[in-house]
């Protein structure tokens, strides 16, 4: 798969490398538009690598998160991708240019900067896709990056048609009620993000208030917001307690860094129930939003021992979900050895690792890349689908108290928050 970046606003053109883990592609002849479509693919990351080539150049912090945004080559490959899909139109090469936009849609940034111009074309067509059997990989990615006004319309049009496959109507239904509840979270950061700028706080990352203002901008109203959090809670109950037998779709790659996929039912056997997702966050809310009392959790590490959360109260804990070949993931690793090292005695950390094969996993101990607590939960694990998450990393703090302090820290957000909690 892709390399994936040092900025949110980057990470997005990796398609599938932090977000899930995924099988070898297997290849198979292209059709010429096909082929049209890998190439242009081809180019963008092509276009991606040599910026960060040039970035890692940069040795200070800021000024290089200041090069990756203005220097972002998106602009150039936005138009080019809607034109593409616009001229073939309703064929899965054009599904697949649609998709290349929802993804570097899902990167964040200036809310009005040209990825997200693109997504807001590709949600626009993806009506004319709706019984596309890969459909539900690609609205997976519509609970990433800055909140688009237009995912509602899809999501509801998509869950509400008749016309729909009763597949893709389903997971639209449960797509909207995960995007829902992510939206609700935004609008909390942003409130939380803003009043630790005001408090005098050091933005972290280049124009994060100016940013912010403009998204604040655009807020939904706090009514708005309520309604969709309870509809939300209302479709994943339902789904919990039903007895549906839908299962994530599963994909295969026709390219051997996944540009085009094709839905592959034999894969989708293994997938999670969509019921166990929802039930997963459900868990989340009840259990893993910030001040909540962390649940507690009982498994076998890789060396044959047996850990649970409750035995770290006292100590201030660090949950990591990772696998191998996950850039952003193994990116954290000297900064939890470090942190592991300078707190010994106060900090307990743990890697929860969605290998596909166990040996992956031993190995990365045996070699002494993970030197602390590790368990291997395999590929769609148990506890990443209890734990609802989302992507790689997934990252959780938890106090001595026993409660959830913060989710998504990494770099030196994180590092600042155990010297808080291990004063």
């Amino acid at each position: 798969m892709g390399r994936c970046f040092v900025l949110v606003t980057v990470c997005a053109v990796s398609s599938a490398t932090s977000l899930v883990p995924a099988d070898d592609a297997k290849p198979r002849p292209l059709s010429k538009s096909e082929a049209e479509i890998i190439s242009l693919n081809e180019e963008l990351y092509a276009a991606y690598d040599k910026l960060h080539m040039r970035a890692e150049k940069i040795t200070d912090v800021a000024e290089q998160e200041k090069f990756y945004a203005e220097n972002d080559p998106s602009a150039n490959f936005v138009d080019r991708l809607i034109e593409f899909e616009r001229t073939h139109h309703g064929t899965h090469a054009g599904l697949m240019a649609a998709r290349r936009l929802v993804l570097l849609g899902a990167g964040g940034g200036d809310p009005d900067n040209p990825r997200d111009v693109g997504r807001r074309h590709a949600l626009k067509a993806l009506r004319d896709y709706a019984n596309a059997a890969e459909l539900p990989e690609i609205i997976r990615y519509l609970a990433f990056g800055n909140v688009e006004p237009e995912s509602e319309p899809l999501l509801r049009y998509l869950m509400n048609d008749p016309e729909v496959s009763d597949e893709n109507r389903l997971f639209a239904k449960y797509m909207f009620a995960r995007w829902a509840l992510t939206v609700r979270d935004i609008h909390e950061n942003w409130e939380r993000w803003s009043q630790e700028l005001t408090a005098g706080r050091e933005p972290r990352f280049f124009k994060e208030k100016e940013n912010l203002i403009k998204k604040q901008a655009k807020a939904l109203p706090a009514e708005k917001l309520t309604e969709l959090e309870q509809e939300a809670l209302e479709i994943l109950l339902s789904f919990k307690t039903s007895n549906s037998d839908l299962r994530q779709p599963g994909i295969k790659g026709i390219d051997e860094h996944w540009h085009m996929i094709h839905f592959d039912p034999d894969k989708t056997k293994t997938m999670p129930l969509v019921k166990e997702l929802a039930a997963g966050l459900l868990f989340k809310e009840q259990h893993l939003r910030e001040g909540k009392p962390a649940p507690d959790l009982k498994l076998q590490l890789v060396t044959g021992e047996d850990w649970s959360l409750a035995d770290q109260r006292g100590k201030t804990v660090i949950i990591q979900f990772s696998f191998k070949g996950c850039g952003p993931c193994e990116a954290m690793y000297p900064d939890l050895r470090e942190l592991a090292e300078e707190y010994n005695g106060k900090l307990v950390i743990l890697s929860i690792m969605a290998d596909e094969k166990r040996a992956d996993t031993t190995d990365a101990v045996k070699s002494g890349k993970l030197t602390w607590n590790v368990h291997w939960d395999g590929d769609k694990g148990p506890v990443a689908t209890q734990w609802a998450v989302p992507s790689f990393p997934t990252v959780y703090v938890i106090g001595p108290d026993g409660r959830i302090v913060a989710n998504g820290l990494r770099g030196n957000q994180l590092k600042a928050k155990i010297a808080e909690l291990t004063r």
